[in-house]
């Protein structure tokens, strides 16, 4: 502390607050009052120090102050020694960092916690399910610009008359995606409309970036399509389009746009999976907020106003389902990156996780996830679930697989598209190389082109004209596909089954 002497001029120091003293020690200073103002004193203090020469010591002045002042003006400030204090060196020591080895751990399915009151399995539902180990059934058409991002998913199997219709989405070179249609008659062999080789979508992106995830039903006469459209971006919505037939979808409009601000899908909606029970549309979709996806309903009596449920959020944490009835219980199938994962319900709102339905097939097809999962009914009773095999980490280069339940064998005739051109059937490929009229995989899995394929007529030739086969005489007809229906005809309108 510095003290200077009243005589002198020495400029006032700060202020210090309400502290008291001792004894003080004021050395160098002639004898004379130092007037102290205490801030809280009666009157202030006067301390009486002693005349000395300032070249001596002063003694020891013991004063008993009730208050310091917050200011001491003395002349010459008292000087401080300054003591240096050695610091001791401390040694830096290395501490050996020991290799630990890291092990792999597996994926463990551990049993989730079941509400005993939503605890209901579908009636006849497979204990098991296997990747196909022939998968991938369909994949991109690399040779055309709309498809050449090779990048298909989101599968949607409909019943037709005598066979299947696969809607699916397909990302072009342009990195925008479409939505389109395939067909089959044993559920295996899938031919492209209006062609394997030069593929066209049945709903176009317009002017959005982005249409995808359909998900198709038949009512009232003719086909309702929802599916996810991002005008911009990935900002998703949820929009409808009809048809009478399985192409041509026309727009309708948007039917569920994000929720209110800082509601739980405030950011974006999409991937509809819709069910039609005779007289409520039920529509299960993911939304976003906050970086986080979970799955809600909405419902509607007429296909086109939809309403939120109440209770929404169902099901924390996922995306991209499929929902389905088997049996009176609801089925709800999800994508990951460790496999298919399902859930039940007795009533569509109160939900049961019961974790994963199959794992990944450990082949390339699927090494980074299984995305859009799709459940293939026959009759009302489970037949395949399809799905997107995430190739690679980035989920952007998928193609459609299938899992089939465990113990009835799987359908003949799929499974070779590796060994024909990227995106033909073998019955494109026969057609191609060898200009016969029909053909089909012979050797499921197989890598090798002179083997895999087994060519053969179609039967129909004499029905056809000009056309490579039924599916191409079809299509000229204006329908998405067809087959030989009465092999040997001569009658073009017998020969050929179209849809």
């Amino acid at each position: 502390m510095t003290i200077a002497c009243a005589h002198d001029a020495a400029p006032p120091m700060s202020s210090l607050t309400r502290w008291a003293l001792a004894s003080i020690v004021i050395v160098g200073c002639a004898k004379q009052s130092v007037a102290v103002d205490a801030p809280e004193a009666d009157d202030p203090a006067t301390l009486d120090v002693p005349a000395k020469d300032t070249s001596d010591d002063v003694p020891l002045l013991d004063a008993s102050v009730r208050d310091v002042p917050s200011t001491i003006d003395v002349s010459s400030p008292i000087d401080v020694p300054v003591v240096d204090v050695p610091v001791a060196d401390i040694p830096v020591v290395d501490i050996p960092v020991a290799d630990i080895p890291v092990a792999d751990i597996p994926v463990v399915d551990i049993p989730p916690v079941v509400d005993a009151g939503c605890d209901r399995l579908p009636p006849g539902w497979p204990a098991r399910w296997s990747v196909a180990p022939a998968s991938p059934m369909l994949v991109a058409t690399a040779t055309d610009p709309l498809q050449g991002e090779d990048n298909v998913y989101a599968p949607d199997l409909q019943r037709i008359d005598g066979g299947w219709a696969m809607f699916y989405g397909a990302q072009g070179s342009d990195g925008h995606d479409r939505i389109y249609v395939a067909t089959s008659r044993d559920g295996a062999t899938w031919r492209k409309w209006p062609s394997d080789a030069t593929p066209r979508p049945v709903l176009d992106r317009g002017t959005s970036n982005h249409v995808n995830d359909p998900s198709v039903v038949r009512a009232n006469g003719r086909w309702s399509m929802f599916y996810t459209d991002a005008p911009t971006a990935e900002n998703d919505r949820i929009w409808l389009a009809r048809s009478d037939g399985l192409t041509g979808f026309a727009r309708v409009g948007e039917v569920l746009g994000p929720g209110p601000a800082g509601a739980w899908d405030d950011e974006k909606v999409g991937r509809p999976s819709v069910h039609f029970d005779g007289s409520t549309w039920w529509m299960f979709y993911d939304g976003t907020s906050r970086g986080r996806r979970h799955v809600g309903l909405a419902t509607s009596a007429d296909g086109r106003t939809f309403t939120r449920h109440p209770r929404n959020p169902l099901v924390l944490d996922a995306g991209a389902v499929d929902v389905q009835r088997v049996g009176g219980v609801w089925v709800m199938l999800r994508e990951s990156g460790t496999g298919t994962l399902w859930s039940t319900s007795p009533d569509g709102l109160c939900w049961v996780d019961r974790g994963r339905l199959f794992g990944l097939s450990g082949a390339s097809t699927d090494r980074f996830g299984q995305v859009t999962p799709h459940l293939q009914l026959v009759d009302g009773a489970p037949s395949a679930i399809w799905f997107g095999g995430a190739s690679v980490m980035s989920w952007n280069r998928n193609r459609i697989a299938v899992a089939y339940p465990d113990g009835p064998s799987a359908p003949s005739g799929s499974g070779c598209t590796a060994c024909v051109p990227a995106g033909l059937s073998c019955a494109a490929a026969c057609q191609s190389a060898l200009g016969a009229t029909g053909g089909a995989c012979g050797m499921p899995g197989s890598t090798d082109p002179s083997r895999c394929c087994a060519c053969a007529p179609e039967g129909c030739e004499r029905c056809i004209g000009a056309a490579a086969d039924c599916h191409a005489a079809c299509v000229s007809a204006g329908a998405a596909g067809g087959w030989c229906a009465t092999p040997g005809s001569t009658d073009p309108s017998r020969c050929c089954a179209c849809w």
